[in-house]
């Protein structure tokens, strides 16, 4: 995609242009600093076309305008300018997860799926399913808090469920219902997640990426991943079940599912661990209390003899 930066200042007259720092199918992002206020932001440029980008463009902006959530990328201004359609948001220094997972410690691990399902549940709540969990959609500010970000193909729900209009997604990471274009839920994104801290945790995805795109989508339907490995049982038994074939034998709502991790991953790395795991959480009181509450089976009293 060419773009005429005269025609993108134009249009953003408050703002001064920076260099790119991407680009691909969706168009480009450019760096940006608002003149009046000195923030920094990165600017999503999408081209106006017949395959329907504008609307595109409009629907994620409003949609990301909506989910104000510590862990949500936040968008700041939406601007249409003849067949350029402009998103500015806040620019996430601290890079993408794809850049930071090399080395990544379990602990720090849980804490990313802790993240993102408080970023799902709100969105969830607002009846939005992103659709695209992924390393790449997953960024930090340059404070090392975490950002779901790219909504760009996320879909609203109609009521507890809604029926794919499209196969899209990331073939590596779409649950079986979305491969089949069936109905989708919130437990659609969850195994997108279970799909990514599988890999955190073990460096390896459950299925080989590499394979066909017919063999890869034959696994998500049909194969049951190898639990895994070097994983300690109480968050190793959550990963397996969120990537159930049956989307309703996984944890049925993100919260649900923060709360499971919480509570396996307090037993298994013990006090604090959610500290050592170096990255910023906002979570909600009961997930920040049970991911700092070490549980113990309870031992039975003896009983007293009779006087």
């Amino acid at each position: 995609m060419i773009v005429n930066e005269g025609r993108v200042a134009a249009a953003l007259p408050g703002y001064e242009l920076g260099a790119q720092l991407g680009a691909g199918a969706f168009g480009l992002v450019l760096a940006g600093r608002h003149r009046e206020l000195h923030r920094d932001v990165a600017i999503k440029i999408l081209p106006g076309g017949p395959d329907g980008t504008a609307d595109k463009s409009r629907a994620e902006a409003r949609l990301l305008a909506a989910l104000d959530h510590p862990h949500i990328v936040r968008v700041y201004d939406a601007v249409a300018a003849d067949d350029l359609h402009l998103i500015v948001m806040e620019l996430l220094g601290g890079g993408t997860l794809t850049r930071r997972r090399a080395g990544m410690s379990a602990e720090t691990a849980c804490a990313v799926g802790l993240a993102v399902a408080a970023a799902l549940s709100c969105a969830h709540g607002r009846g939005v399913l992103h659709r695209d969990i992924k390393p790449d959609n997953i960024m930090f500010d340059t404070a090392g808090l975490l950002k779901v970000t790219d909504f760009g193909i996320a879909k609203i729900v109609e009521g507890s469920a809604t029926t794919a209009s499209a196969v899209i997604g990331t073939p590596r990471y779409m649950a079986p219902e979305q491969i089949l274009g069936g109905r989708l839920s919130p437990a659609t994104d969850l195994y997108a997640l279970g799909i990514l801290l599988y890999e955190l945790l073990t460096g390896t995805p459950p299925f080989d990426p590499a394979l066909p795109a017919p063999a890869l989508a034959h696994h998500h339907l049909n194969v049951l991943p190898s639990p895994p490995v070097g994983v300690p049982a109480p968050v190793a038994d959550l990963v397996m079940r969120t990537l159930a074939k049956d989307p309703a034998t996984r944890p049925q709502s993100a919260h649900a599912f923060a709360l499971d991790l919480a509570r396996a991953a307090a037993v298994v790395y013990g006090p604090g661990w959610t500290v050592r795991a170096g990255i910023g959480l906002r979570l909600d009181d009961d997930i920040r209390t049970a991911a700092e509450t070490l549980s113990t089976p309870s031992r039975p009293r003896p009983s007293r003899p009779r006087p």
